[in-house]
């Protein structure tokens, strides 16, 4: 029998709360929309590094003007380097606070030293370098700084600036019986709930039912706890800016989100329906305080899911619709509705979904299954000959990803083996040929788990510090001691990232590899039908002494709404027109035969 669309499966989508910096979605999905369809642009190559010269010494940091008579010698520095901080000269301050941790004499101003520190490399946009410095402190726990709940609060300030939530859900999870200052409550209890959520989710995979009911039970109760209204009382004097206020109502339709994916986890569908359904009232840009209009987004697409599961097609495809159009969840939306189509006999929009994904601007995405279905809907509608060749085309394209993904893994290599695929697979984009096409795939297929793509971009990100947040500062930081301490730290970070998203990627592809299998064999099954009718037709032909046709003509109408204009498709894509495709089935079967094969039923 066909499979039902493996991606619809709801609880996939939980890690997609991770909080992204800005990007164009067409960067996140590799599609170019920018014109007419084009050969897309070729990226700006990495250029090899230039050997560096030697280390220029750092100028001696001095601040005329400040008085700082009286006081120690570390309490005198720690003047000298907050008036750089207060004058935003940060790489100065920087420098001027790590020269006093360096200094065994200045012991009693380190622990301010350290925090200051922190503090200034997340003003330099230097987030990671600066969550290692605070975790520093945090690791001393309340009773071993005074600067513990402070650091906290510039924990989540950072923690909203870099793309993976998840870096800072870790960090927090330490601290759960911590009690964290009342502005970031809200967002402490989300972010334990979260932490709860996926913790149940992944030993509820594991088999381990009576735990993850536990950790579920966890996740609703600290989802309740956010509150509902109020933005908070304003920040203590900690340095983080008033406006970088945590949104409470956000936290609260997140929290919401939460409690929906638990319910559901737990079976409690029509509990998750209303969690979702109050996530989508939450959100509404007309009457929302604080918008978010990518939660919106997926809280309709669980909606789509749920209604799916339990065949409410008609309900599922209305909540599919309400995808943003070229957001990254429209193609995974376009491509779910078309099966909700399909189920209904709405055989037109079905193929014209079909049409828009296997249009040249998402050649390098990853549906094989919509090719089965494709040809599923022409057989069903007596187009023999047509459902055999999109099965052929579903072959020369699929069979070669299915021998790569067994390649790769067969290698039994060490698990940055795995991650290193998809970096040659980033690389290898637009360039043309065979191979580079097979690699672009692969890395689809990879960055279709959320938890990869999000390891994926935290690398990134972490490349990019070392790159262009250090090795883009002046000399006198750049080649400080200071700089290569952070720089050497961030390599171990990225090493450590690396691990983990190539261990995952080698479970994606083992997966992807087998239900790929599956989908080969099925395409076989499927043209042993196609073959098996077709004969029947031309043995029925020879009875009878003259040709049967068993498909009809097929009578349709080419009047569509004021709003709308009907345009024959001659094969040219146009970006207006993705998603708009209604598909004309010419003909369709006379009648529907009695007997169908359990491979397409």
């Amino acid at each position: 029998m066909h499979r039902e669309p493996i991606r619809a499966l709801i609880l996939c989508a939980a890690v997609v709360l991770v909080s992204a910096a800005p990007k164009a979605w067409a960067e996140g999905l590799g599609i170019d929309l920018s014109g007419d369809q084009k050969k897309p642009a070729k990226p700006a190559e990495k250029k090899p590094e230039a050997k560096r010269p030697a280390p220029k010494p750092a100028a001696p940091i001095a601040v005329p003007g400040l008085d700082v008579s009286g006081k120690s010698a570390a309490n005198q520095r720690l003047e000298t380097a907050k008036k750089l901080f207060g004058e935003k000269s940060y790489e100065t301050a920087a420098l001027a606070y790590a020269e006093i941790l360096q200094d065994v004499n200045l012991a009693e101003g380190h622990e301010e030293a350290r925090y200051q520190l922190a503090k200034t490399l997340a003003k330099m946009g230097l987030y990671h370098s600066s969550l290692s410095k605070f975790d520093e402190i945090l690791s001393k726990g309340a009773q071993g700084t005074k600067y513990f709940h402070t650091s906290l609060e510039w924990l989540f300030f950072v923690g909203r600036r870099i793309v993976n939530e998840k870096v800072v859900l870790n960090q927090v999870a330490r601290f759960s019986t911590e009690s964290f200052p009342p502005a970031y409550q809200d967002k402490f209890y989300y972010l334990l709930a979260k932490y709860a959520f996926e913790r149940g989710k992944a030993l509820a995979e594991a088999g381990q039912t009576a735990e993850s009911k536990k950790n579920y039970d966890e996740a609703r109760r600290l989802a309740s706890l956010v509150k509902p209204t109020g933005a908070g009382p304003a920040l203590p004097a900690a340095g983080v800016e008033a406006d970088e206020n945590p949104e409470s109502g956000n936290v609260y339709a997140k929290a919401k989100f939460i409690e929906g994916m638990v319910l559901y986890g737990q079976g409690n569908q029509d509990g998750a329906l209303d969690a979702f359904k109050e996530v989508v009232r939450l959100t509404n840009p007309r009457r929302a305080q604080s918008q978010d209009p990518k939660l919106r987004e997926l809280a309709f697409l669980q909606l789509a899911r749920i209604h799916y599961e339990h065949r409410q097609n008609r309900y599922a495809i209305f909540y599919y619709s309400k995808m943003p159009w070229g957001e990254r969840s429209w193609l995974e939306g376009l491509w779910e509705s078309s099966y909700a189509q399909y189920r209904i006999g709405d055989y037109e929009r079905s193929l014209g979904n079909l049409i828009t994904l296997h249009s040249p601007y998402f050649k390098d995405e990853y549906f094989p299954e919509s090719y089965i279905l494709k040809a599923i809907i022409y057989y069903e509608n007596c187009r023999y000959p047509e459902a055999r060749a999109i099965l052929e085309d579903f072959n020369a394209i699929y069979e070669p990803v299915h021998d790569e993904l067994t390649r790769l893994t067969a290698s039994g290599g060490a698990p940055s083996s795995y991650y290193d695929v998809i970096e040659r697979a980033t690389k290898s984009k637009g360039a043309v040929g065979a191979q580079a096409a097979l690699m672009r795939k692969v890395m689809k297929i990879a960055l279709t788990d959320q938890n990869i793509r999000g390891l994926n971009d935290s690398i990134l990100e972490i490349e990019n510090e070392m790159d262009h947040g250090i090795g883009g500062r002046r000399d006198a930081f750049r080649y400080s001691a200071l700089a290569k301490d952070l720089g050497e730290a961030l390599k171990a970070e990225r090493l450590r990232l690396v691990d983990e998203a190539g261990a995952r990627a080698r479970q994606k592809l083992e997966y992807e590899r087998d239900a790929l299998r599956e989908l080969l064999q099925q395409a076989l099954r499927i043209k042993i039908e196609v073959a098996r009718h077709e004969r029947e037709l031309l043995e029925g032909s020879l009875t009878k002494g003259g040709q049967i046709d068993v498909i009809r003509n097929y009578k349709y109408s080419v009047a569509v709404s004021d709003e709308h204009l009907y345009w024959p498709y001659e094969g040219e894509f146009w970006r207006d027109e993705l998603g708009t495709y209604s598909y004309t089935l010419t003909k369709g079967c006379k009648e529907h035969l009695a007997t169908r094969s359990d491979a397409v039923r």
